[in-house]
């Protein structure tokens, strides 16, 4: 058996009949496997050199080898480790989404992060001692500092900086040592560091204590360079066990959740709203039947929205679908946001509506029907034509946590919306707090309310393939193949150990059953939790609650 799977290997890798076709939408031939591409060409595995109209590049492997075709994304360039996930029960493996791990640039700075809550800054941090007199001897160690200061007239002492960035929120430095002397504690940003002045945030007396220490007014949070802790005059020891930022509370926001059947307040309000108050649920995002520009039952809504009110719950509109963020579909949304607009002009106080939310993702959408270099420009478009329509009525957008980088996105949302709900799907207490802060933080400086989402839906498992790319002569499951400009992933039969194209070995693969992304499995682990992180959040004043998803 061994003998013949080598020589299959041997000969399926020495076979070069394959080639990938690259044919204009309509011209591509029936027969092979295919895989459609952003702009609607077609991409063909087969055994013919060159088909009328195509361009053919060779594969290097036979025709009959190809189980599946997988186009990448415009501008996605595969580095060593390639993930792959798709649906577990399908056969053949047939991928619906990937990562493309990147190694960092050689002599790249590492970026900058969060500075985490509550932890002890001095396991991380880089400590540094300072004065011309050089009269600090520095230990640190699991965690631990030791600052032995000998006499002397010149300002001495240590910086302590690390790979963060300090949250615009209410914190507090909190300090647990003990000390021999009176040390100060000092906070530097980039323009106070320029002048090599630092601005005082309080003094570590003599003895064993926790202190607590507010940081100033004037100090520039996304500047912040360090802290400064100084030597007194006299000799003097440190011990520093905990240095950490903590949050200080402010008000509790209320929770809200996502209702997405009509039915649930159209014809069972007393249920629903039952239920809310028993979950101390405070804001519906329901779903609203319109006609164009208009509500279809008025009167109907106003009815609900105001025994919601007396119950103390506001009500919210959602709306969502990703081919909103289409051109073709562009006047028609911004109809339903003037449908909303219009409801609220003619309700009573007491019979409005809190906002209009609107959850588009239009990275759901297949690349054929909207390419991805396009997306960030057509939502955003999508999302001014929907403030011009809402006429000054709240308007909301729900979306992914992973788009805390698109800095011009983000931008964008800050001129056309009134807030964000971050869909935060992960479960775990320190991911959730990482992926919320830079929302958090983009609220407080624009001031805009943010809304941070956690999911308790079922969501269904996925099958994920992790490849590595083969060394030489090493056999490869994966090719990663070009098709014209554009590089297409071609998964194999069997593996091989040639190919034209770089090949990619299957080092393995694992079931991920959704218990990283929801709740659902852990209703009373989420219940537990959820205190905790509003009490953290609430440090904001951007934050405007939690809201669950899948909760009813």
């Amino acid at each position: 058996m061994k003998l013949l799977a080598a020589l299959a290997l041997v000969m399926s890798s020495s076979a070069h009949a394959g080639s990938l076709q690259l044919c204009p939408a309509g011209q591509a031939p029936s027969a092979g496997v295919r895989a459609t591409l952003a702009d609607g060409s077609v991409v063909v595995a087969g055994a013919a050199a060159q088909l009328p109209g195509c361009r053919a590049s060779v594969l290097g492997v036979d025709a009959g080898l190809v189980d599946g075709l997988y186009p990448l994304p415009h501008g996605d360039n595969p580095a060593r480790t390639i993930l792959l996930y798709g649906a577990v029960d399908k056969t053949p493996f047939a991928p619906s989404s990937h990562d493309l791990p990147q190694p960092d640039k050689p002599g790249a700075q590492p970026a900058r992060r969060p500075v985490p809550l509550r932890a002890n800054l001095l396991a991380d941090a880089r400590v540094r001692p300072f004065g011309v007199e050089e009269r600090v001897r520095v230990t640190q160690a699991g965690g631990k500092l030791r600052l032995d200061c000998r006499p002397g007239q010149r300002a001495a002492g240590v910086l302590i900086d690390g790979p963060w960035q300090l949250p615009l929120a209410e914190l507090r430095l909190a300090a647990r040592y003990s000390a021999s002397g009176v040390f100060s504690l000092q906070a530097a940003d980039e323009a106070s560091a320029a002048r090599e002045t630092s601005y005082a945030l309080g003094e570590l007396d003599g003895g064993a204590h926790e202190a607590t220490l507010a940081l100033p007014a004037a100090l520039d949070r996304a500047g912040w360079r360090q802290f400064v802790l100084l030597c007194p005059t006299g000799a003097a020891t440190l011990a520093l066990d905990r240095l950490a930022l903590d949050p200080v509370p402010g008000k509790i926001q209320p929770r809200a959740t996502w209702i997405w059947e009509r039915t649930a307040w159209r014809d069972d309000a007393d249920a629903l709203l039952a239920w809310a108050a028993r979950e101390t649920i405070r804001e519906l995002f329901v779903t609203v039947s319109l006609e164009g520009a208009r509500v279809r039952e008025p009167a109907r809504l106003a009815a609900f929205v105001r025994r919601a009110g007396r119950a103390g719950i506001a009500v919210t509109a959602v709306e969502g679908d990703p081919h909103m963020a289409l051109p073709s579909q562009r006047a028609a949304t911004a109809d339903r946001a003037r449908a909303y607009a219009a409801y609220n002009r003619a309700a009573a106080p007491e019979e409005r509506l809190r906002a209009m939310q609107f959850d588009v993702e239009p990275y759901l959408l297949d690349d054929a029907v909207l390419d991805p270099k396009m997306r960030d420009r057509e939502y955003l478009a999508m999302a001014r034509a929907l403030h011009a329509a809402a006429g000054g009525m709240p308007l909301e957008f729900v979306v992914p946590f992973w788009w805390w980088d698109k800095e011009a996105l983000l931008a964008g949302l800050a001129a056309a919306s009134d807030g964000l709900a971050v869909m935060d799907y992960r479960t775990d207490p320190d991911d959730i707090v990482r992926f919320a802060l830079p929302f958090l933080d983009w609220g407080a400086r624009h001031g805009k309310r943010v809304q941070i989402a956690l999911e308790a839906g079922r969501v269904a498992p996925e099958l994920q393939r992790r490849y590595v790319r083969a060394d030489a002569g090493e056999a490869g499951s994966l090719l990663l193949a070009q098709a014209g400009e554009a590089s297409v992933l071609v998964l194999l039969r069997q593996p091989v150990t040639s190919a034209a194209g770089s090949l990619y070995r299957l080092s393995g693969e694992r079931i991920l059953d959704g218990s990283a992304t929801s709740f659902h499995a852990n209703r009373d682990g989420l219940r537990a939790l959820l205190p905790r992180l509003e009490h953290d959040f609430s440090a904001w004043t951007s934050f405007g609650g939690l809201a669950l998803h899948g909760w009813r």
